[in-house]
């Protein structure tokens, strides 16, 4: 073996910082130093304040307190301010915020019941539903708001409500909110075409999300789910601290106008943080959630790469040995991201090699890195031969967010040597997982861990525990993908199949996620016309002289905004619904068939389908029959009689789950029936008189006749 050389740069961003009093994870060290190193004179973070924390600390030392979600807030920190988040009692916890990579219509509408939804048909009351008086938020980039899928081209005919560009300088941004433009306005819109070029150029990404949600569609056809829901849309700044502006400005903007809000996210990372559902960003998701704002997030697209791997310890002689293939699918993949994730009081070790081949007993080794030594940040070359492979870990024997013992390794690239994955602990599960690490250090990309065969006690992942940041969030309706299935009858035609890339589940807490499926393969839906991508067209609609497109697109990111639809739907038929009733209205009435299998009588989930197929009738129909009596009232639902006429037993659907008395009269005025009823009951008008009767329950009445 080589002599290994290298230097380990042990770095402590605050002298006497001790892992098990830190208020940050060493990620966050080490991004502060590579922030400040690059120039910066703010930077983002995400703080967890103590309740009726004194703001005037933070204002007087410049410090710009932005969004809101419990005890979750967002900072803007100049860098000769730094020392206060460590100093200031009452800021308990921090993050820097991360920044993130950028991540058929009809048979959807088919496949979730949502035509059905729209029509009316199998819903109570016989009431159609299309989202009107509901906010869809949508985070996302590549925006056109002139495309005549969601703007009718003209003054009486837009849904777009506003849109936040934080790339656009121009200004003014949102009252409140001191960055990007926020664009209102039908006049407004149309002269500013779409959002501007970011990160990702001029993308479509978005447009295609917000078609998918709500789309009106073109030639009768390729309607999205909610298709008279206001948008509001969100072009964000590429960071957890933009995005959750954009949800707070969301908020803000439905709330002044008494509307409910649900809001996509078709994005995710692997690197934020924990990934058990427990950092900063996922507990602002969970009180905000709440509060009242519905979340929909995509599962992930690591379904078919086997990026995962794990294994419980039994003794110090235990190892775990894997080699990390690399992501070659982009030439902004300079390496691979390794991020391990231990068991709360187990420490554990890793290391990594550059092996010359698969076959030969030549390598090179990276440090021993053991979290029992609590926080160490490194920056180093590892050389190997004629060859340089710039590296960085992060280690921490207690992240503060979860308590978890936590290494992350960046080692970059070269195509003549193999990357091996040495861990070895005493006890304890220990979970790591092998993505891209691109130029901007966001990648959310997997790459498989394989084994070795000419070495023994080489193992190969598997592609379990596969949803990422915000996903694993309590408080999101997390969405898998699989593909459209057709239906005549009742009867499944074709596919139907989970999508080979949609993302397992659990959680490392053991939490279920995905908690649903809908179609994300091959969905068609708007493109825009300002994109720098070249797309095949389905459908062309011409308007003002303009060619607008319509193509199709696959992804988890497809099948979020189908949820997001639905929930609008859910959100219309009762507005009063909270998250929670929302997500055990989804699993409840999923949808089993012959390619997810019986999810034990949904009592239970699978790592792929969550709890099914998402089906919005039955959905719709679970969300009336929760309506209280007050709000069935106030919305005046209709008394669902039927049959009517009939002459012999008739049901009477209240549209409401709460006890309440029904009274049925004679036009003579006698009573003919009075009971308690909730959500429905039957009569037997067999020995009534020909005639017609008045069903009253409450103040709502409806006419039944007796043939």
């Amino acid at each position: 073996m080589k002599k290994i050389i290298f230097t380990l740069l042990a770095i402590s961003l605050l002298a006497g910082a001790v892992a098990q009093t830190s208020k940050c994870g060493i990620d966050t060290k080490a991004l502060i130093r590579e922030e400040v190193a690059a120039g910066a004179q703010t930077i983002n973070f995400l703080a967890k304040m103590a309740p009726g924390f004194d703001r005037n600390v933070l204002e007087k030392a410049d410090i710009r307190i932005g969004a809101e979600a419990g005890q979750i807030v967002t900072l803007r920190v100049p860098v000769e301010s730094l020392d206060v988040l460590e100093n200031d009692k009452e800021v308990l916890l921090y993050s820097i915020s991360h920044r993130i990579a950028e991540p058929t219509c009809d048979r959807m509408r088919h496949d979730t019941r949502t035509d059905s939804v729209q029509n009316g048909w199998g819903i109570t009351g016989d009431t159609s539903y299309n989202g009107e008086g509901v906010y869809i938020g949508i985070t996302d980039w590549g925006f056109d708001y002139t495309h005549p899928n969601y703007n009718g081209q003209n003054h009486n005919n837009w849904r777009i409500a506003r849109a936040w560009d934080h790339f656009r300088l121009a200004g003014p941004p949102p009252a409140g909110f001191d960055f990007g433009t926020e664009i209102a306005g039908y006049d407004r819109l149309i002269a500013a075409k779409g959002d501007t070029s970011n990160l990702y150029g001029y993308g479509t990404h978005g447009t295609h999300v917000a078609g998918i949600t709500s789309g009106k569609g073109a030639h009768n056809k390729m309607r999205g789910q909610a298709p008279k829901a206001r948008l509001l849309l969100c072009s964000f700044g590429l960071g957890e601290y933009e995005w959750m502006q954009g949800v707070a400005w969301m908020r803000k903007v439905a709330q002044d106008s008494a509307r409910r809000l649900v809001i996509n996210s078709s994005w995710g990372m692997y690197s934020f943080s924990c990934l058990d559902g427990k950092s900063l960003l996922s507990e602002a998701i969970n009180n905000w959630a709440a509060d009242g704002t519905i979340f929909c997030t995509s599962a992930g697209n690591n379904g078919d790469v086997n990026f995962h791997i794990s294994k419980t310890f039994t003794s110090a002689t235990d190892t775990l040995k894997t080699v990390a293939t690399y992501y070659d699918y982009v030439p902004e993949a300079i390496g691979q991201c390794l991020i391990i994730w231990g068991e709360e009081g187990h420490d554990f070790s890793a290391q990594f090699r550059m092996a010359i081949a698969d076959t030969s007993n030549t390598f090179w080794a990276g440090p021993v890195i053991n979290t029992a030594n609590g926080d160490q940040i490194i920056y180093d070359t590892l050389i190997c031969g004629d060859i340089r492979i710039p590296y960085r870990i992060l280690a921490e024997r207690v992240n503060p967010y979860d308590q978890r013992p936590h290494i992350q390794m960046d080692v970059n690239k070269n195509a003549a040597l193999k990357l091996q994955l040495f861990i070895t602990a005493e006890s304890g599960t220990v979970h790591a997982w092998n993505v891209a690490n691109k130029t901007n250090h966001a990648g959310n990309e997997g790459a498989d861990f394989v084994s070795n065969p000419n070495f023994p006690g080489f193992v190969a992942g598997d592609a379990l525990y596969g949803i990422g940041e915000p996903g694993c969030a309590e408080g999101n309706i997390t969405v898998a993908a699989h593909s459209s299935g057709l239906w005549v009858n009742d009867t499944t035609y074709n596919s139907g199949d989970i999508a080979y890339f949609s993302s397992y589940g659990p959680i490392i807490d053991g939490r279920q996620k995905p908690d649903i499926s809908a179609p994300g393969m091959g969905v068609v839906s708007s493109i825009s016309r300002w994109t720098s991508g070249g797309y095949t067209s389905v459908i062309t609609l011409m308007e003002d002289g303009f060619n607008y497109k319509w193509s199709s697109m696959s992804g988890t990111s497809m099948s979020s905004p189908s949820v997001t639809g639905v929930v609008a739907l859910l959100l219309q038929a009762n507005p009063n619904l909270t998250y929670s009733q929302i997500k055990d209205i989804l699993h409840i009435t999923a949808r089993n068939d012959d390619k997810t299998g019986p999810l034990v009588s949904r009592d239970s989930a699978d790592l792929r389908w969550g709890w099914g197929k998402i089906d919005a009738v039955d959905a719709i129909n679970e969300a009336i029959r929760r309506v209280s009596i007050s709000t069935a009232e106030e919305y005046r639902l209709p008394l669902h009689i039927y049959p009517n006429p009939t002459s012999g037993t008739v049901t009477v659907r209240t549209g409401c789950g709460e006890q309440q008395t029904m009274e049925v009269y004679g036009i003579d005025g006698r009573r003919m029936e009075q009971r308690q009823v909730a959500e429905q009951t039957t009569i037997d008008t067999s020995r009534w008189p020909r005639g017609v009767y008045i069903v009253r329950v409450g103040s709502r009445t409806e006419k039944l006749i007796v043939k």
